[in-house]
């Protein structure tokens, strides 16, 4: 009952004064866009304008608000208003700086609200899922001026249906007329496609510790840009108070240029990019921020909070439509040796009058955000988090295994093991026309497909005796037979899984190796399509392609590697492993030479895109996929003779290609992991050909800190809100979501908006006034006694309850995999589970490695080591022209 009152309370002061319209009317003078009444805000308000058949303008207005407080942050959300797909090709503001700070907007699928306007800078944020920015003004700026068929993908298929529009109002003084203030934005759209598609590009130092005191810190992120072409039109600089300048530059055959340079304490509004410098596959991408720890007496680190400072250089981009990326960031630290060579001016501050500078007030936290972004300090939820740990008791006996070779699940979820038996690829093993040499030995006797319960490791079925020379990759389809490869037969074969080791099907011709579409040379790796049934054969070790073959064996297409600048291709070295997306319909190989992961679309070939991480250390050697919180890869990666790295797993967020976990055995250390599969459960198995043993991971709770990347952020502004990768909602963790996450970092009072209140006139009765002071007394006590009553039953219900309510699970980023997907990870999240994080500052996040090739694995006399031929000297990185 008390409850009941309170909300209806609330529910009559929400309505009184929540007028719910949509604005019109272009204006820059104040007068213009303030009113005295809300209902002259309405008359203001315009439908959709219609231009022509395909051009149309919107209205976006605030309905009549007139704030209470300094510093008050309001949001208002607007449904796109075509189910079609639309595309906003320019921004005209109708605000003046005399009545507002800032200008924001934003594109969304579920906003806050979508009833009436909203607190957006305290615990609500502006959008459930994830929040694009796409539009800023501030302090009279011009409008953000779109090239000519260029536009922000709005409506059915860009994942945002709403606008939500946030306004900062700063300086309460301006309101003491009592106006209503209408400000807003039109916005110019079609419905003709564009054939260039806007994006925004975030650079964001994540580390940086800024020393007490200290007159200069700097903080520097670059990363290489594997993607197709951007052209950088419009620039944004985010810091918090201490920040002095920030620049933002493309690094390409070693020369900077400058992309934006900007004091953050400027209006944080989009500024003209330099428009000569565009971005390509292989460019740098790099930005530095300058600050003064000057004034300070303890350290200052990356964080939310308005005494945190935050290093963010905005780069708003177009790209062509067919390979459009409507968002990407980098968060890697870059070397020391690449920054000694940046350009004076970034290190030269830029000169900011007083009356100039903007306060650092929070605003646009998701809701999500909101609740870890408070919990850092403490740390509490890293205990909720899972990490990839080993089974030290997996298997229970001795498995008796040869070099692993290759791993699999089959239909029944049984894990199946390829292994070797007595035999071993050494040095003699083939000559320099890759061709068998040991023949003699004849084919193995052991069984070398074994499939094991992968609970214990209780062997269920063995089979594959007098088949095979050679073992290398297995993969199952949807009837439970086996797909493998023999690199000393030269050949694709189809075994039945029923164990009778019936040879279905042979693709190319024994100990014969070749190029041509009827011989392979040393294939590597099988990946079949379970809807059509196509097969994708990686060849191999001294081809470097991927071929394509319909069900029964008829040849369809090939490819090679891939790039989104043909110029730049760097072919195959031993394509190893792959593996099929079925939820995205792609082909993922292990580029193992190379360092790298490319994805393709299974039906055409066409490149997708890249993964490459100096983590790796130089070789990747297998892969394997989970759909799961919106696509996982599993990796493993190999010694190299060219890079020292630990042999590792690493977990792979797909949609961001950062680093989410990295695993290695406790028990004793891998020596050469050949081969991965992921469980529907989230187990991990990892086949080690040097050691002839499959370990056994499994995601268990932290009780240490886990490194984890690999999100994909968003700033709003102040305390900036951090979107979801998309990721999607879960998308992207979103395709995307993005990946959703939980608290707010700078508290804000709750109350913004108030009924504007009458003046009274002083009484000069006395009675008079006592008499109504004494009712609205008794009418308090009454309602207190109310909810007092209403509080006390539900704390009776909830701890009846308590005594029956069962202990929840909680997942994390790979204990999510057993049960239900997640969006998309920001900033939020990652500031709470980040794997090493403390008031010390963060671990280095590493992106993607150099796009330089690695070469081959470092060969060895050892009989334990899979051999291939001795690497050739390291080749110089490929040049291109400018």
């Amino acid at each position: 009952m008390g409850l009941f009152v309170v909300c209806l309370v609330v529910a009559l002061f929400h309505h009184s004064h929540g007028v719910e319209t949509q604005p019109s009317l272009y204006g820059s003078r104040r007068v213009r866009e303030n009113v005295l009444n809300p209902s002259d805000c309405v008359s203001r308000v315009k439908p959709p304008q219609l231009l022509n058949s395909q051009n149309f303008t919107v209205d976006l207005r605030m309905p009549g608000i007139l704030p209470t407080q300094s510093d008050t942050y309001l949001c208002m959300a607007f449904p796109v208003p075509t189910t079609r797909d639309s595309y906003i090709v320019d921004f005209l503001p109708h605000a003046s700086m005399d009545t507002v700070h800032h200008m924001l907007l934003f594109g969304c699928q579920t906003p806050v609200s979508t009833s009436s306007y909203w607190d957006c800078g305290s615990v609500q944020g502006t959008c459930e899922d994830e929040a694009s920015i796409m539009y800023a003004w501030a302090r009279n700026a011009p409008p953000t001026r779109l090239p000519k068929d260029v536009g922000f993908k709005v409506g059915r298929n860009s994942g945002m249906s709403y606008f939500v529009m946030q306004i900062h109002y700063g300086d309460i003084s301006a309101f003491s007329d009592h106006h209503r203030d209408c400000s807003g934005l039109t916005l110019r759209m079609t419905l003709k496609p564009q054939p260039f598609i806007a994006g925004i590009y975030l650079l964001m130092s994540v580390d940086t510790v800024i020393l007490p005191g200290k007159k200069v810190t700097n903080a520097d992120v670059a990363c290489e840009y594997d993607s197709y072409p951007i052209y950088p039109f419009a620039f944004r600089t985010h810091t918090h108070r201490l920040g002095k300048v920030v620049s933002g530059y493309r690094i390409r055959h070693g020369k900077w240029s400058l992309i934006g340079r900007q004091s953050p304490q400027l209006p944080q509004a989009f500024y003209p990019a330099n428009k000569e410098v565009t971005v390509r596959y292989g460019d740098t991408v790099a930005a530095r921020c300058v600050f003064t720890g000057e004034g300070r007496t303890s350290k200052t680190y990356i964080g939310g909070t308005s005494n945190d400072e935050m290093c963010n250089f905005y780069m708003m981009y177009y790209m062509d439509s067919k390979h459009a990326v409507p968002f990407m960031s980098c968060m890697d630290p870059g070397s020391k040796d690449l920054f000694q060579y940046i350009p004076a001016e970034a290190n030269v501050p830029i000169a900011v009058s007083p009356d100039h500078m903007h306060p650092m007030m929070p605003m646009g936290i998701t809701k999500d955000d909101k609740q870890l972004l408070n919990t850092n300090k403490a740390e509490p939820v890293l205990d909720q988090e899972f990490h990839l740990e080993q089974v030290s008791t997996w298997p229970q006996s001795s498995l008796q295994l040869g070099q692993v070779s290759g791993l699999a699940l089959n239909a029944d979820s049984n894990l199946v093991i390829f292994h070797r038996g007595d035999h071993h690829w050494g040095a003699d093993s083939f000559n320099s026309q890759a061709r068998y040499q040991q023949r003699f030995l004849g084919p193995i006797q052991h069984s070398t497909i074994l499939v094991v319960d992968p609970a214990n490791g209780r062997i269920l079925r063995a089979s594959g005796r007098n088949m095979f020379y050679l073992p290398h990759g297995i993969t199952t389809d949807k009837d439970n037979n086996y797909w493998v490869t023999d690199v000393a037969l030269h050949q694709v074969l189809k075994v039945s899984g029923d164990g009778r080791d019936r040879t279905l099907l042979v693709l190319g011709e024994a100990f014969t190796p070749g190029s041509d579409t009827d011989h392979f040379c040393q294939p590597t790796d099988v990946a079949v399509d379970p809807e059509t049934g196509n097969i994708f054969v990686s060849d191999g070790y001294c081809n470097a392609r991927i071929l394509k073959f319909a069900a029964d064996g008829t040849y369809l297409s090939q490819w090679g590697a891939g790039s989104s600048d043909r110029r730049r291709r760097t072919p195959f070295r031993i394509p190893h492993s792959l593996v099929f997306l079925p939820d995205r319909k792609e082909v993922c190989v292990a580029d193992r030479e190379n360092g790298r992961i490319q994805c393709f679309i299974a039906e055409t070939g066409e490149f997708v895109k890249e993964i490459k991480n100096e983590e790796f250390g130089g070789e990747v050697f297998a892969i394997t996929y989970s759909p799961a919180e919106d696509g996982l890869i599993f990796a493993v990666n190999g010694d190299s003779p060219y890079y020292s790295a630990p042999l590792r797993g690493f977990v792979l967020d797909y949609s961001t290609k950062q680093i989410r976990d990295s695993f290695s055995p406790t028990q004793k250390e891998f020596k050469m992991p050949h081969d991965i599969v992921v469980t529907k459960d989230g187990s991990v198995f990892v086949g080690d050909a040097g050691s002839k043993s499959v370990f056994k991971f499994s995601a268990e709770k932290l009780h240490r800190s886990v490194k984890k990347a690999g999100i994909e952020v968003q700033e709003l502004e102040e305390v900036e809100a951090f979107v979801q990768a998309k990721l999607k909602p879960h998308p992207n963790i979103s395709k995307t979501e993005a990946i959703k996450e939980k608290q707010i970092v700078a508290e804000k009072t709750q109350p913004v908006v108030e009924v504007e209140p009458r003046k009274s006139t002083p009484k000069a009765n006395k009675e008079e006034t006592v008499i109504p002071a004494v009712i609205v007394s008794l009418l308090l006590i009454l309602l207190l006694v109310i909810v007092f009553l209403g509080v006390f039953m539900c704390w009776r219900r909830n701890k009846r309850n308590e005594m029956k309510m069962e202990p929840r699970s909680v997942g994390g980023v790979l204990g999510r995999i057993r049960g239900k997907a997640v969006g998309t990870l920001n900033l939020g999240k990652f500031f709470a589970s980040h794997k090493g994080y403390s008031r010390q500052g963060f671990d280095q996040l590493s992106t993607e490695g150099s796009d330089q090739e690695r070469n081959v694995e470092d060969s060895s006399d050892s009989d334990t080591e899979e051999y291939s031929a001795p690497p050739p000297p390291r080749p110089p990185p490929p040049q291109t022209s400018s």
